[in-house]
């Protein structure tokens, strides 16, 4: 390792306790991959989908499903069969490693997310022992992301959360490094992963649209965003920000056509990635849920009782409840196509007519999703303690962020906004934070140093 690099990162001990930080990720998610864990449902239906397109039986669930397997996302299920492929008979522990090992990335991505962003906020040249504070942030985050139970728990089943977790955290590391100047070829490496990320997690296709106009708004506004010792390319106009953020599309495109083409020949329908949209839109505006998905079934069987049996909300499962709905609601339609229709019928009520009552109900999404971290674990008073210092810190990280004026804020922020705002309009579960733990621990490491900084300083 050159003596630059080492003392980019803080010296021989800034670069020993990241390499510490990443053998304790390493080896926790290994260790979890290795010995397993019970799966939920959808990693069950996962593991059964690549083990079926292993066997040759194409995207199937298989006998015994209780919704068509083009609710599921493609993204993992390919991945794992594509394992299986090269190293031989479906062995799912070894799927489970290799995620491991890349859910380890996220780790890393933290750390250089968070002192990057420590480096532009321009601190004073404090230092904590040997390493620059800009370090310092970057271990804090790296610290957190390697640790955090509920991601460690998910490596352990074939959960897409940890997966999409990296792909994110490499796609705003991508943009920024992008955002430096170079080849607009540059721009196809964020939207790739951006597109990786839509087969896994297909709800957040369109944060690549909402990054390429930030691309190009912030481009075309260049002197209120770039500081001149981070972007150090030539000045150039509209069009050629326009043709960055256009770039980044191509990306995305270039990865989600295929998959796209496929569900037009197999569903005979235009469908980007996976259905299922009308059942979480369904079930995420569903007022007397309060927010809670897992209370949707029982609550459409209690107010639609001519519909369901006795026992019918401890049998099935939600969208089997819902499809029974839909088509007595609309038996015309395809389920997928019902429920989005009733989904927006209902948003259009609840909004129109009962607004105070839909406040209120966001604001129980918004807590449920970020008030606490998924898993059991994770509602053990010192984890809940951890959760909440990483969101506020990150909170904290974002807002000096923004003052500063730095265009990683608006990138930042549009992610986490985007995300937020998805799980308030659809299902709001924990999970959706998960991905975005490493942003959030990268922004943490930021807010906890500059408070550091600020105190010390006289």
């Amino acid at each position: 390792m050159g003596s630059g690099l080492v003392a980019r990162n803080g010296g021989r001990l800034g670069v020993a306790v990241l390499a510490a930080i990443l053998l304790l990720g390493l080896g926790l998610r290994v260790g979890e991959a290795w010995n397993g864990r019970a799966p939920v449902y959808d990693a069950a239906a996962y593991a059964a989908i690549a083990e079926n397109l292993a066997d040759g039986d194409g995207f199937t669930v298989g006998a015994g499903a209780t919704q068509p397997s083009s609710n599921y996302s493609p993204g993992l299920p390919l991945f794992v069969a594509g394992i299986y492929e090269v190293t031989g008979p479906e062995h799912e522990r070894t799927a489970r490693v290799v995620l491991a090992l890349i859910g380890t990335l996220a780790v890393l991505l933290t750390y250089l997310i968070g002192r990057r962003l420590s480096r532009v906020m321009h601190f004073p040249p404090h230092r904590v022992g040997n390493a620059s504070l800009d370090v310092v942030a970057g271990l804090v985050g790296a610290g957190a992301v390697a640790v955090y139970p509920a991601l460690l728990e998910y490596q352990g089943m074939l959960m897409s959360e940890p997966l999409a977790a990296t792909l994110l955290a490499g796609a705003v590391l991508a943009i920024l490094w992008a955002g430096d100047g170079g080849s607009l070829l540059r721009w196809l490496w964020p939207g790739a992963l951006l597109g990786a990320l839509a087969l896994v997690r297909p709800e957040y296709l369109g944060i690549a649209v909402l990054l390429a106009l930030v691309i190009f708004g912030c481009g075309a506004l260049r002197g209120s965003f770039f500081a001149p010792e981070v972007h150090k390319e030539p000045r150039v106009g509209w069009q050629g920000w326009l043709a960055r953020a256009a770039a980044l599309l191509v990306g995305v495109a270039v990865v989600v056509a295929p998959w796209t083409v496929r569900n037009a020949v197999a569903l005979d329908r235009f469908v980007p990635i996976s259905t299922g949209g009308g059942q979480v839109l369904f079930a995420g505006t569903y007022l007397p849920s309060d927010g809670d998905p897992e209370k949707v079934g029982a609550e459409v069987v209690a107010e639609n009782p001519q519909l369901f049996s006795s026992g019918d909300a401890e049998r099935l499962r939600l969208e089997q409840i819902l499809a029974v709905l839909a088509a007595a609601e609309h038996p015309e339609l395809e389920i997928d196509k019902a429920l989005s229709r009733m989904g927006r019928e209902q948003l259009w009520d609840d909004v129109s007519e009962e607004p105070a009552e839909y406040a209120g109900f966001l604001a129980q999404k918004l807590w449920r999703v970020w008030g606490h971290g998924p898993r059991d674990v994770m509602h053990e008073p010192g984890w809940a303690l951890f959760h909440w210092a990483l969101v506020a810190f990150g909170l904290i990280g974002l807002a000096v962020l923004a003052w500063r004026r730095r265009w990683e804020a608006l990138v930042i922020a549009t992610v986490l906004l985007s995300i937020t705002a998805v799980s308030l309009l659809l299902v709001a579960s924990p999970r959706r934070a998960l991905v975005l733990l490493p942003l959030t621990a990268s922004l943490a490491g930021v807010g906890a140093v500059w408070m550091r900084d600020s105190l010390s300083r006289p």
